[in-house]
């Protein structure tokens, strides 16, 4: 059965990035309309083009005004989008481009097309997508990747597959660091620190590099779309906020997996922090299909714990204070009380910039406990892709 995915095609020239194996390729020929598509994974193709990139003037000559062409795995070769921006302007054309990074594009120095292209991301299946096929017990064991759905009798091996393949020769590829062997215990590290908080000095003893050098790892693995380093919510309510910031995988399977445990292995801690991962990652494709600019974070202190996920709704102004909301997850299937201690002690610092306060869990029961909202996944889910929550 076939998994219909949630985005939409763009009327215009777009950039369309999410790292390989999320189904950037087969949705854009399966729901994409254009006129010629140029795969740079073909060895022939890359060389041809790398020789020559006014090659790619040659190859469209054929084209009417406002044909559109479809370029797979445009960051192998930056410098062709200079030819694509002169064939936008000259010729008229329309371009669609898909990339596993948008870092070696940025390291050349190329500007994106100076937003003559919008850029979309593609995340693995989101819950919603899945639909009647979703479980969280196989989502948090084997992730949602469409390339280890397609085929769940070797979802293992798929996504070991992945990890020393993929992740590897993807780093060997863009020459990224100089000791791959030493990136790969790095990898096996941050796997383990999914969704923790990062002190770049303890990961740098535990690897045996420096911290700047973690710092500029785990900015690799961002920008190869790898995760996302959420940044700590510092609105200055108390003195000693947190400074640190997070990193979760894109996909916690893919972490698991980097981190060499296999699901046996892995205690209730982990899986919380690989349900965390997954409601992330369906806010983040939420923003992406909504188009909508709200800003993601998490808020600890010291003495009152910490806040899963700050969503901003309105961002402070000269004349109006900001205003959030909290999320609270919880990997369980009873709701405890001491569970909204810190989104609490925010709102009697934060008070009226503190709007709603959510709590998701694995239970089935929805709540409302004193203004604090307990609502069941599904439930999470539906409120979120209906734009209910912001």
């Amino acid at each position: 059965m076939e998994i219909e995915r949630i985005y939409k095609i763009p009327s215009r020239s777009f950039f369309l990035f999410g790292p390989r194996g999320v189904g950037k390729s087969t949705w854009i020929r399966k729901r994409g309309h254009f006129d010629l598509a140029i795969d740079l994974l073909r060895q022939d193709i890359f060389l041809r083009l790398q020789r020559e990139a006014t090659l790619l003037e040659a190859q469209t000559a054929h084209l009417p005004t406002g044909s559109v062409v479809f370029i797979d795995e445009i960051q192998r070769l930056p410098e062709l989008l200079n030819e694509v921006h002169r064939l936008m302007e000259e010729r008229k054309l329309d371009f669609i481009l898909t990339g596993s990074s948008a870092r070696k594009l940025k390291r050349a120095g190329t500007n994106l097309l100076a937003g003559r292209a919008h850029t979309y991301k593609m995340f693995p299946f989101s819950l919603m997508e899945l639909g009647s096929r979703f479980s969280l017990d196989s989502c948090l064991k084997y992730g949602t990747l469409p390339i280890v759905l397609r085929d769940m009798d070797l979802a293992e091996e798929t996504l070991s597959s992945y990890v020393g393949t993929y992740l590897r020769e993807e780093i060997k590829e863009e020459a990224l660091v100089r000791r791959v062997e030493e990136f790969n215990r790095f990898l096996a590290i941050a796997g383990q620190l999914n969704g923790s908080v990062l002190n770049f000095q303890n990961v740098s003893r535990e690897a045996g590099k420096s911290a700047k050098t973690i710092q500029s790892w785990y900015q690799i693995l961002e920008e190869t779309l790898l995760g996302t380093l959420l940044e700590p919510y510092r609105p200055g309510f108390k003195t000693r906020e947190s400074g640190h910031s997070k990193f979760f995988w894109f996909d916690a399977a893919v972490a698991r997996v980097a981190a060499g445990l296999s699901w046996n292995d892995l205690d209730n801690t982990w899986k919380g922090f690989a349900f965390e991962s997954m409601i992330l990652r369906e806010l983040q494709i939420y923003k992406e299909i909504s188009r909508k600019s709200n800003h993601l974070f998490y808020y600890a202190t010291p003495g009152a714990g910490e806040v899963d996920f700050i969503v901003e709704t309105r961002p402070k102004t000269i004349n109006h204070p900001q205003e959030f909301i909290s999320i609270e997850v919880k990997f369980a299937s009873k709701w405890r009380r001491d569970s909204e201690g810190p989104s609490r002690c925010l709102r009697d610092v934060a008070q009226k910039s503190h709007k709603r306060m959510i709590g998701v869990y694995t239970g089935t029961e929805r709540l409302t406990l004193d203004s604090f909202e307990v609502l069941p996944l599904p439930v999470f889910l539906d409120e979120l892709y209906r734009g209910a929550l912001f």
